[in-house]
């Protein structure tokens, strides 16, 4: 069965990575969300793509030296319409907290880009737990390191290993890190690919497919 994932909730009617966008994909039926975590300066996770606010707020700046209290009086919504100019950063618990139908998927990118979080993982793996929705994450991450450490602090949370180039024989290297799922760029696989992949038992969730011509 193909899956709608809504890739930063439904960012072609909202601001990305907001409650408003996430809300609207689960109006519109995804069967999940994926959305992307940093650190503050306090270690709280909260839920936007780049390192820096510059491009989705109406300050600049880094992620982590920001605080929760700090980054939460941002503007995350005016970039896209005014209409959204009260939209905030939401924090992870925020987003985990939607209301969703039992087997919904929350997609959890881990960022992997010029700094690391240290900890992260687990600070991460917390939240889902005080969450109660293990059963419902799949954690991905082009940083594959970060998803060993994931695997090592909880064997049964489902992992993605990204990846945005081609990749010889996936399942091995994948079997390697204990991933669940592999997550290419779909125009890197093909027929064949999908194929072996199936054959090994290795789930692919690709991204970003935003034309469903490409998804028959």
């Amino acid at each position: 069965m193909t899956k709608i994932i809504g890739h930063r909730g439904a960012m072609g009617y909202r601001p990305e990575n907001t409650m408003s966008s996430f809300l609207k994909a689960i109006k519109m039926g995804a069967h999940g969300i994926e959305f992307d975590v940093h650190l503050t300066r306090d270690n709280v996770p909260v839920v936007i793509h780049d390192e820096r606010v510059d491009r989705t707020t109406d300050m600049i700046g880094e992620v982590k030296d920001y605080t929760l209290g700090q980054i939460k009086k941002l503007d995350a919504g005016s970039w896209f319409s005014r209409d959204f100019f009260s939209e905030r950063i939401p924090s992870l618990k925020e987003v985990l907290s939607l209301e969703v139908p039992d087997n919904f998927i929350f997609n959890i990118e881990l960022k992997a880009g010029s700094y690391y979080y240290p900890g992260i993982e687990q600070i991460t793996l917390d939240q889902i737990y005080d969450c109660h929705l293990e059963n419902n994450v799949i954690i991905s991450s082009f940083d594959h390191g970060a998803l060993l450490e994931v695997k090592r602090l909880s064997p049964t949370i489902k992992t993605g290993a990204l990846f945005c180039a081609r990749l010889y024989e996936p399942w091995a290297y994948l079997k390697s890190l204990k991933c669940d799922y592999y997550h290419p760029d779909y125009r890197t696989i093909d027929k064949e690919i999908i194929k072996n992949a199936n054959s090994h038992n290795l789930p692919i969730n690709t991204y970003t497919v935003n034309n469903e011509s490409i998804m028959t």
